[in-house]
């Protein structure tokens, strides 16, 4: 009866490590979205957005990171040999992206971002004004573009 007893509870424990590390995996995310580059309150062009890599959500949070490729092809310094990017959602859009390169860890010139934890909605203001969105902006306002 105790044998029973004991090999029930492992089994218990089994059960719940099991479901702890299937909900711990990372999910891997791999798409390439269609954006707009905006400079002085105008459409500049498109461009596109390459995201290759995998999302981790943090157990008993909300905060989740990405780690992978995060490649805007109107912005070379986002793609150099060997450079991911690093995303984290403390909350529901994302505030803070890291690239790494070469042992070095930088924002690049990208001033502020807002990314949504499906990785569909992305709008990068860059220091010298320039945004990227994959959203269609209205380029009327007086501030321009931009709702940072």
């Amino acid at each position: 009866m105790v044998q029973k007893i004991k090999r029930g509870i492992i089994a218990g424990i089994c059960i719940i490590l099991a479901i702890f590390y299937i909900l711990q995996r990372p999910v891997p995310i791999n798409k390439e979205l269609e954006a707009m580059v905006y400079t002085a309150n105008q459409e500049e062009g498109a461009t596109s957005i390459v995201i290759d890599g995998s999302i981790k959500k943090e157990r008993f949070t909300e905060e989740a990171s990405f780690v992978g490729y995060f490649k805007i092809n109107c912005y070379p310094k986002s793609y150099y040999a060997g450079t991911t990017a690093r995303i984290d959602w403390h909350d529901v859009i994302a505030k803070n992206i890291r690239f790494m390169c070469a042992g070095t860890i930088s924002t690049l010139d990208i001033k502020d971002i807002e990314i949504d934890r499906t990785m569909d909605h992305i709008k990068i203001l860059l220091r010298d004004g320039t945004i990227i969105s994959t959203i269609k902006e209205d380029t009327s306002g007086e501030h321009g573009v931009s709702s940072f």
